[in-house]
């Protein structure tokens, strides 16, 4: 059974241990609750209030009475909740080889709390009787894992707060490790499932794209395989560069020479777009820029510009695609740079990388880059570029590298193969509806968690 009590959430507001002033202690000091009055306020005003809250804010006043932790279990609170609490941009690392989410939150140092926290993955533990799964996308508090035996793939929905997993129905098609997309809503989401089809037990290619979709107004509910799409010719996909959506289109990288593959949900078809200065990339990763209540998404690529010629030195740039949808000409859209690093940053973020890539994600007004380890799993170095002070700044190191031991390759197809981690745009929440739409079912009845 899910127990909030054990989930070791991120700090999200100072606390006044944390804090260097005295001023503001002095302040909250002087301020005095009458009893008489606050602790007469109508039951659904205090619910009102609690539904406004941040996820882990709410979920460090559960234990101050019953009557708060009971609302973990009411649907309309929960319903609530999801409506009004605000949408936080925080960020996952997700280490295959452990059984933990390392999150980042980038606002945190406006108020002094801490930067980076755990929460434990409600995964069934790598062994002989138990399938291995590796991180391969996310969406909306969700994060999606993909079986690493190669065949017919199995997708999981993992909700990390709530301890939620429910598995989607085998994939159609024999795949050896794939591009996975996911777009998840409060009552629908689609998966993507792409590339390196199985021809014989011991070749792949790039041939076709599976397509799962579930909508609580749809029939079947549960969801359904849509029929297979055919991805462009010559298609070389990579799946640690997963997804972007947008506009009800999935976004991917296509290597040698890059491309941008678009993926458009409502036409079952793929199309191509041109990147910015695709002779001179290495490490593009397409990002989902801004977003959130007010705001509509829109497919972001960040990389690293090599050039040979001195006029054009060496950076890492951020571009923005405006313009229309993309056509089968490979056409439709133009990208416009939006954000370049400094010299002096770039220069460390180059030592620090030493040619081994990055990865990449962003969330709201924030970009997180980070370099891929050079013998372990766990990040060193973390890049935060805040868009809207236009801020590049570096993240407080990881404290959890103790905890996190380099144990070797992993093998897995879903993450990309190898040891090491996987950076996802994550957004802590209470409630996730769409995952409801499959059998879900807690991770304890899989296989003994421990909560």
């Amino acid at each position: 059974m899910f127990n909030p009590h054990h989930l070791p959430l991120p700090v999200t507001l100072p606390s006044s241990s944390s804090s260097s002033s005295a001023a503001p202690a002095a302040a909250a000091a002087v301020v005095e609750m009458d009893p008489r009055v606050w602790r007469r306020l109508p039951q659904p005003l205090v619910d009102r209030v609690l539904a406004c809250l941040p996820t882990p804010s709410f979920l460090r006043l559960r234990a101050a009475c019953r009557r708060f932790y009971s609302l973990l279990f009411s649907s309309p609170f929960l319903h609530s909740h999801l409506l009004l609490s605000p949408h936080l941009p925080f960020f996952a690392f997700a280490v295959p080889s452990s059984g933990h989410l390392l999150l980042l939150d980038p606002t945190a140092h406006q108020h002094r709390s801490s930067s980076w926290s755990r929460l434990p993955l409600p995964l069934p533990p790598p062994g002989a009787a138990a399938a291995s799964f590796s991180p391969a996308a996310a969406s909306a508090g969700l994060l999606a894992f993909l079986s690493d035996a190669s065949g017919h793939k199995t997708l999981l929905l993992v909700n990390p707060i709530t301890r939620l997993l429910a598995p989607l129905p085998i994939g159609p098609n024999a795949r050896l490790s794939p591009t996975v997309g996911l777009a998840a809503g409060p009552t629908s989401f689609i998966a993507v499932v792409a590339g390196d089809d199985l021809v014989s037990p011991f070749a792949v290619k790039n041939i076709s794209a599976d397509t799962f979709v579930a909508d609580a107004a749809s029939a079947p509910p549960s969801g359904f395989w849509a029929p297979s799409s055919l991805l462009p010719r010559l298609s070389s996909l990579d799946p640690r560069a997963g997804m972007a959506f947008a506009s009800g289109r999935f976004y991917c990288m296509s290597s040698s020479p890059f491309t941008v593959l678009v993926f458009d949900v409502a036409t079952n078809a793929w199309t191509k777009v041109q990147p910015p200065m695709r002779r001179f990339l290495r490490s593009p990763a397409l990002v989902e820029l801004g977003g959130g209540r007010q705001s509509e998404a829109r497919v972001g690529m960040v990389a690293a510009v090599e050039k040979s010629r001195l006029s054009v030195p060496r950076s890492v740039r951020v571009w923005a695609l405006r313009g229309g949808a993309p056509s089968s000409s490979g056409g439709g859209g133009a990208w416009m740079e939006v954000a370049r690093m400094p010299p002096d940053v770039h220069e460390q973020f180059a030592a620090a990388e030493g040619g081994r890539g990055f990865e990449c994600a962003a969330h709201g007004d924030f970009v997180v880059l980070a370099p891929r380890a050079a013998a372990g799993p766990v990040p060193e170095n973390v890049l935060v570029f805040d868009s809207r002070r236009d801020e590049w700044r570096w993240a407080p190191p990881c404290p959890y590298h103790h905890h996190h031991p380099y144990v070797g390759t992993n093998g897995g197809a879903g993450g990309g193969g190898g040891a090491g981690f996987r950076l996802f745009a994550y957004e802590p929440r209470l409630a996730t509806p769409a995952i409801g739409l499959l059998d879900a079912t807690a991770p304890m009845a899989l296989h003994g968690l421990q909560g």
